[in-house]
């Protein structure tokens, strides 16, 4: 449980900073979700790290929320990789690949320390 702990803490850090600070996004929308998906995993990392008992619940609830966030993400991802690839011919056609690799990743980034820590979850005695 505390690996998992620190895991949210440091990616909560990575989010915050990647998304606000190396790669600062125009949208206000967006940037209300990073910011709600980030103290949401800092604060239920916390609550694991120190044992709390809403931890768990606040951990949890942060990776429905990352997991929401990510298939937004690669959904809104998607459909600029279509708009791209029908509009602007083979230079939309590259394009549009390199939006699907991004797509990819945040895949990984965003979506699989979620599941993982779900389904770490799902086989633990609740306490």
């Amino acid at each position: 449980m505390k690996l998992y702990g620190a895991l949210d803490v440091a990616f909560a850090a990575l989010y915050a900073w990647f998304g606000f600070v190396f790669t600062p996004g125009r949208s206000t929308a967006f940037n209300v979700a990073l910011a709600v998906v980030c103290v949401l995993l800092a604060g239920g990392g916390v609550g694991l790290l120190l044992d709390l008992p809403w931890g768990r619940l606040l951990a949890r609830a942060a990776c429905w929320l990352l997991l929401a966030f990510a298939f937004v993400v690669v959904a809104l991802l998607v459909v600029s990789s279509a708009i791209l690839r029908g509009a602007y011919g083979p230079l939309g056609q590259g394009i549009s690949v390199m939006t699907l690799l991004v797509a990819a990743l945040v895949v990984e980034g965003f979506g699989l320390l979620p599941l993982f820590q779900l389904r770490y979850f799902a086989r633990q005695p609740r306490a």
